[in-house]
């Protein structure tokens, strides 16, 4: 998920550039890789929570990614993947490209391919031809501060592990382009005000310091595009302040909405208040 995001240029080609913090968290979804015949790729998908409507042909990320290493690695051996998805769909919590990456990383230990230096640039330049987000998900650190599209990343240690997390999902999708479109309308006086903050947040994370010192220099510059999912994306943040969790945000371009709780118990207390709505909520961590 994105702790910060600004968005500071869009290119020729249509994508946006960032300067963002992304952090892993403790929400996923499973690959299993079998040997199969047929000398291709093969997808099965489990949709365990009932979490996406995905198809599993060729344009699924995964079926992507599979394909793009069978080419740059010349491989000519079946693979049956099964795809356990439990993260939902347009969520803003990069499910896709993490699956992305897990099918890279996957089929590399699979196929018993030792990652020297060349091997991991090949493996970080097929992740960024398939999504910006997914070069994040190809490094071992759970924090990222990435410029350009998202794929020019500096890894951050942070001393101590962040607070628990409530993440709620509104139970629809959020579109990324037409958010991006919409925000595109939209003049940015203070994206310099707004980069020295993310500085600040980094200093104080990097410090350790409580979350109440740095839970309101979370930002996310899409909440302010206008799109009606939005507007109900910017409630479920309203119900969510009201229920105690801090520095509420809505992760990437939405639509599912996070922030921090002071222990796990209160934790445990917001969930159930919050499981009052049609949303899935769930209590989880950063990793690291």
């Amino acid at each position: 998920m994105n702790l910060f995001l600004e968005v500071t240029g869009k290119r020729k080609n249509g994508y946006h550039t960032l300067s963002t913090l992304f952090a892993k968290i403790n929400i996923y979804d499973v690959l299993d890789f079998k040997f199969a015949n047929g000398g291709k790729p093969i997808l099965e998908i489990v949709d365990e929570f009932h979490a996406c409507r995905l198809s599993a042909g060729p344009d699924n990320l995964v079926m992507r990614a599979a394909k793009a290493f069978y080419r740059s690695f010349r491989i000519g051996v079946g693979v049956h993947i099964t795809l356990t998805k439990r993260i939902p769909m347009g969520a803003g919590l990069g499910g896709g490209s993490s699956d992305a990456a897990g099918t890279l990383l996957g089929l590399a230990q699979f196929f018993q391919i030792k990652l020297t230096a060349a091997r991991k640039k090949k493996l970080h330049d097929l992740g960024v031809e398939l999504g910006a987000d997914v070069a994040f998900f190809l490094k071992d650190s759970p924090f990222c501060l990435a410029t350009g599209i998202g794929d020019r990343l500096r890894p951050m240690k942070i001393p101590r592990s962040l607070p628990y997390m409530v993440l709620a999902w509104p139970g629809f999708p959020s579109p990324t382009g037409p958010v991006y479109k919409a925000l595109a309308a939209r003049r940015r006086p203070d994206i310099l005000t707004r980069l020295s903050q993310l500085d600040k947040l980094v200093r104080r994370l990097k410090r350790g310091r409580p979350v109440d010192e740095w839970g309101g220099l979370l930002f996310n510059r899409l909440e302010q595009a206008e799109l009606p999912v939005l507007a109900d994306v910017a409630q479920a943040r309203r119900i969510m302040e009201a229920a105690g969790v801090e520095g509420v945000r809505m992760s990437g371009s939405g639509s599912s909405v996070f922030g921090f709780v002071s222990s796990h118990a209160e934790g445990e207390r917001i969930v159930r208040r919050l499981r009052v709505y049609p949303w899935k909520v769930f209590l989880t961590s950063c990793l690291g």
